[in-house]
């Protein structure tokens, strides 16, 4: 396979029905994303899940995977070794052996928007997203203007000054800004502060027009409309920034995100995944909490552009990006990066057990039409074992209604005669109801470890005639 060609097949799905395996999943089908459902213990991850990553690594995909469980790891490991990709296999963690210095990265990388100061404020509020999600919808649009207006002025001072940027310089410009005008008078703020030896430094600094006016509108911030704004507000505006930014200044983080290693071959560079790689983000939610969910959502947000930038002409090898637990690492940016994937050749997989952990995660009842146009654009989905109703309803009304005919026996008197016959009545309902989710099997050695789910993809007719399949999947083969 090795031009990639996008009809090229990747898996057949076995009929629950027939147990023949003529229904084809190819590389274009993948690079229109995968959606599974599945509630805990439905086989979700062993069955489908498995039985679509393997094949992805036995095509020779690069790709980034996301970790919310620690076994994560150890699953991918059996996953490659089962593939003979073990060698392919980049382990990020908290050891420091790869790092990932990633506004730096943002700075030089490759492309027109390199080092573009919008770029990084955008990232940022991806990680703001992630951070803050769970206590509303957002912050209000004054607080969220005036936080990356914050950052915009750190992030180009750090540029004009030293030409590099990180989170610990920026964190230490805001902490060292002056608090007031009298402040921004004194004399020992001039001598202490690294906000005011890093504006003297772009004094001496031979600038272009541009940078030039650059300059002249971060020092008007720092020097004149920061120290003017009253404490009250300033202490908010700060707050929703260390927020975001809290998690990198602390142990693994800092190391990992902010200081380059000494090995420049140990820099986990995304496009590595374009390469045949797979990177593995080992720093699991269940054991670093917000700071595991942020940082792996910063890395996929940078992960999602370089994809985007990628010449697929020249290289066409696909990339695929599984997040089991997805509701973990959801983010807005997911809804366009899928809106566009098949032509990036980037193949999502999102595994998750219901409709309400996305809509918990991303915001309550107000991230519906959000959740709804991710789940929308991710045009494979296959519904295992559940009893969520929501998920279930939403399954059945996917699939979608047809006339059936109901068959059933009537009875009535005439006279001392009694008399049979059958009656026939259409209705318009579910061509599969909400109740067979409830019922499909979920594996492990009482169902002779046979996973069944239900699939459906968006035009597509099966080999049974229908617009859905229930197909088996073994969990135990390899």
């Amino acid at each position: 396979m090795a031009d990639y060609d996008l009809d090229s097949p990747l898996y057949y799905f076995t009929s629950a029905d027939t147990g023949s395996r003529s229904d084809v999943f190819t590389i274009r089908h993948a690079c229109e994303g995968v959606q599974i459902f599945g509630g805990i213990g439905s086989g979700k991850t062993s069955g489908s899940g498995a039985a679509l990553a393997k094949a992805y690594l036995r095509a020779g995909f690069g790709g980034l995977v996301l970790c919310a469980k620690k076994d994560e790891l150890d699953t991918w490991q059996r996953y490659a070794k089962e593939t003979g990709r073990s060698d392919s296999v980049l382990i990020f963690d908290a050891s420091g052996e790869y790092r990932f210095p990633f506004l730096q990265y943002e700075v030089n990388r490759e492309g027109e928007g390199a080092g573009y100061t919008e770029n990084l404020v955008r990232l940022f509020m991806t990680v703001y997203e992630a951070v803050s999600r769970s206590s509303g919808s957002g912050a209000d649009p004054y607080w969220s203007g005036a936080m990356q207006q914050l950052m915009r002025n750190a992030i180009d001072l750090c540029l004009i000054a030293r030409g590099t940027v990180s989170v610990p310089l920026m964190h230490e410009i805001v902490r060292s800004a002056p608090q007031s005008t009298d402040e921004r008078n004194s004399p020992e703020w001039w001598e202490k502060s690294l906000c005011a030896q890093l504006l003297a430094e772009c004094q001496t600094k031979t600038l272009d027009k541009w940078t030039d006016y650059d300059l002249e509108t971060t020092a008007g911030y720092w020097l004149d409309e920061y120290p003017s704004i009253s404490s009250r507000t300033r202490s908010g505006i700060v707050s929703m920034f260390t927020t975001t930014t809290d998690h990198f200044l602390r142990r693994p983080f800092r190391m990992l995100f902010s200081e380059p290693p000494e090995d420049p071959t140990k820099i986990a560079f995304p496009e590595l995944t374009h390469e045949g790689v797979i990177i593995i983000m080992n720093l699991p939610v269940k054991e670093f909490g917000s700071a595991g969910r942020a940082a792996q959502v910063v890395y996929k947000y940078i992960w999602q552009q370089a994809t985007e930038r990628r010449d697929v002409k020249e290289n066409p090898r696909p990339v695929f990006l599984w997040v089991d637990e997805a509701q973990n690492f959801a983010t807005e940016y997911d809804m366009q990066f899928q809106a566009t994937a098949r032509s990036s050749r980037a193949c999502t997989v999102y595994l998750t057990q219901n409709l309400p952990n996305y809509y918990a995660e991303m915001g309550g009842e107000g991230s519906r039409h959000r959740v709804n146009s991710l789940v929308g654009n991710l045009q494979t989905k296959i519904w295992h074992a559940n009893s969520d109703p929501e998920t279930n309803t939403h399954a059945a009304d996917v699939i979608g209604r047809s006339w059936h005919v109901r068959r059933g026996e009537s009875q009535s008197f005439g006279g001392q005669t009694l008399n049979l016959g059958e009656s026939q009545q259409e209705s318009f309902d579910y061509d599969v109801s909400p109740q067979i989710f409830t019922r499909l099997l979920k594996g492990g050695p009482e169902n002779a470890h046979t996973v069944v789910g239900v699939l459906f993809q968006n035009g597509r007719t099966w080999s049974n005639k229908r617009t859905y399949l229930i197909s088996t999947f073994n969990q135990l083969k390899p």
